[in-house]
């Protein structure tokens, strides 16, 4: 989950960095009542749009005015799009007096973290570091020990820094390395730092991004992680939110569910197992309405959760149930969970294609629970992930055109 910036800077400022003064704002109102607290009336401001994307200042969404003028400047950015993300939101923040621009950043190498340090940080670091390698210096930490003083003036020192600015900037970086492990961020990228006139290194970009699988450490970002944990960081759906949260409030494990935009439902499991069962779908010439991928369960609660999300979408014309022996899922509770919804559901499997490939604890009784809804196809063992895929393929192929006939 990549945070928005002023989640990231406050988590920055939380763990002692010095950032810039500022706040969110919805409205030019609310854009210029904080310009005018951080700025004053005469000062000035940066307004930024509050997306997860990097090079913002490219696409014009970064810009610095006069703190009076925030609010008009505000409102130019509101509602425009950037990096297909609408803008609902700015971040006004004080302008900082901008010297230099460094650029540092902390991420994952393939043993351990790593720092990264440029002096020539900005908007134009890609083309540096594709221009201009030699300018940009990597180094490893000991997670043991952490990043030490010394280190970071190493890698300062070998970026070019001069000597008289090493001392408050190593400081800096060594706080922002505790800020990235504080937050289990697998990336935290500072560009620029800003260093004055007066010598001082200033956060002035920030981009974070949060190892979803720590988040329940940080429950004041559950509501932004929602916001954007759909495919290219879009809001979840509706169906995706009641998914997300049986996930999170009922027994047993993962359960994950992407809504797409084909017309077969897909309740399939194991890994990579959900991945070749999607593909053999795509490959036979289906359109998959979603994708998911869930762990066994001791209850048929997570599997109803899942089930009720795809069949309430008007387009999904027929379901695939899949898994491998090694999934483990018991069968029984798989079967069960579709029970339940199309009882309440009312769907009649005669007319709406349901294929089914189970095998493995809890078959006998999956096999009698399916028996009680005509039309089912319960697939014979030993029946290949691609025969099951083709079926249900064809069976949706089969029917009248999309529109013409009433859903069961």
């Amino acid at each position: 989950m990549r945070l928005l910036e002023d989640a990231a800077k406050a988590a920055l400022r939380d763990a002692g960095v010095d950032v810039p003064r500022g706040g969110a704002a919805g409205t030019p109102e609310e854009a210029l009542s904080v310009a005018r607290s951080v700025a004053g009336d005469g000062g000035r401001v940066v307004a930024k749009a509050l997306v997860p994307a990097g090079r913002r200042g490219k696409a014009g969404a970064v810009k610095v005015c006069a703190a009076d003028a925030c609010g008009e400047v505000a409102a130019s950015l509101l509602g425009m799009c950037v990096a297909d993300t609408t803008v609902e939101r700015v971040y006004v923040e004080e302008a900082v007096d901008i010297a230099e621009e460094l650029y540092a950043s902390f991420a994952f190498g393939p043993l351990s973290p790593r720092l990264v340090v440029s002096r020539s940080g900005g908007v134009d670091i890609e083309a540096v570091a594709h221009e201009r390698p030699e300018a940009i210096v990597s180094t490893d930490i000991d997670p043991r020990s952490g990043l030490r003083t010394w280190e970071a003036v190493a890698a300062w020192e070998a970026a070019g820094v001069p000597s008289a600015a090493l001392p408050k900037l190593a400081e800096l970086t060594v706080k922002l390395y505790r800020a990235f492990v504080a937050n289990d961020a697998l990336m935290l990228e500072i560009n620029p730092i800003g260093v004055g006139r007066d010598g001082v290194p200033r956060v002035v970009g920030t981009m974070m991004e949060i190892d979803d699988n720590a988040l329940g450490r940080h429950p004041a970002w559950q509501r932004q992680a929602e916001a954007s944990a759909g495919p290219g960081g879009r809001p979840l759906t509706d169906g995706e939110r009641a998914v997300a949260e049986a996930n999170r409030t009922l027994p047993g494990g993962a359960t994950r569910y992407i809504e797409l935009d084909g017309d077969i439902g897909l309740l399939v499991s194991g890994g990579g197992a959900s991945l070749y069962q999607h593909d053999l779908i795509l490959d036979h010439g289906g359109r998959p309405a979603n994708h998911t991928d869930f762990s066994p369960t001791p209850t048929p609660d997570k599997q109803v959760a899942i089930l009720e999300a795809i069949l309430s979408r008007p387009q999904v014309r027929g379901l695939l149930i899949g898994c491998n022996h090694l999934q483990l899922a018991r069968c029984d509770l798989i079967v069960e969970a579709l029970a339940i919804v199309l009882r309440r559901r009312g769907l009649d499997p005669r007319g709406f294609p349901i294929v089914i490939r189970l095998f493995g604890p809890g078959e006998a009784k999956a096999r009698e629970l399916a028996a009680q809804f005509p039309g089912i196809r319960y697939l014979a063992p030993g029946t290949s992930l691609a025969s099951a895929c083709r079926e249900i393929v064809d069976a949706v192929a089969a029917l009248p055109p999309a529109g013409t006939e009433a859903r069961p």
